[in-house]
């Protein structure tokens, strides 16, 4: 009979940690991480739970904030390893090391998962941004002229003065709009 062995192991992935991984999208943070290794008959199961904060910059101002991280998709996190002859990945959450070598650094993995649980858009809550670089950004936003009424209009949306998207209308448009509203 197989009595399934499992141990736990705490992390605290701080700045230093964040700083000797070569990884580019995270710098800054402090995430508690659990992984809970579970040894099975002929693999070991690997679960990362994590809670903390990472620091990451604004899409918009570029200034740093901070965005709460958690593992809330708790079969992305997990890790099969099985032993085998050398190192594979078998596929995204499956791997062989070597017996000889026995061991795996898990520090990759960590940071992946805490990478992966940050929202691709980082942009600060409406009024936070960096009030000089939205003046900036709007006024260096896409514009183009209509040389048949010689004005000028803003193709995309900008940002207001408060860090908030709006979005302005091409005056070709209220024409059409007065056309339909004629008829």
């Amino acid at each position: 009979m197989y009595l399934a062995e499992i141990r736990k192991y705490e992390y605290l992935l701080d700045n230093r940690f964040f700083m000797h991984i070569e990884g580019d999208e995270l710098q800054k943070g402090k995430i508690n991480v659990l992984l809970t290794v579970e040894r099975k008959p002929s693999f070991f199961l690997l679960q990362f739970r994590f809670e903390g904060v990472a620091t990451v910059l604004c899409d918009r101002c570029l200034d740093e904030m901070e965005v709460a991280v958690n593992s809330d998709n708790q079969s992305a996190n997990r890790l099969i390893v099985k032993l085998g002859k050398e190192y594979a990945e078998e596929n995204d959450d499956t791997l062989i090391i070597s017996e000889e070598e026995g061991s795996l650094n898990v520090a990759w993995f960590l940071y992946e998962f805490v990478v992966l649980a940050i929202p691709m858009r980082h942009i600060h809550p409406p009024g936070k941004c960096n009030k000089s670089m939205s003046v900036k950004l709007k006024k260096h936003s896409a514009k183009s002229w209509d040389e048949d009424n010689g004005y000028e209009y803003e193709e995309s949306a900008v940002m207001s003065d408060y860090g908030q998207e709006t979005e302005t209308a091409d005056p070709r448009w209220d024409k059409l709009k007065d056309i339909n509203e004629e008829n």
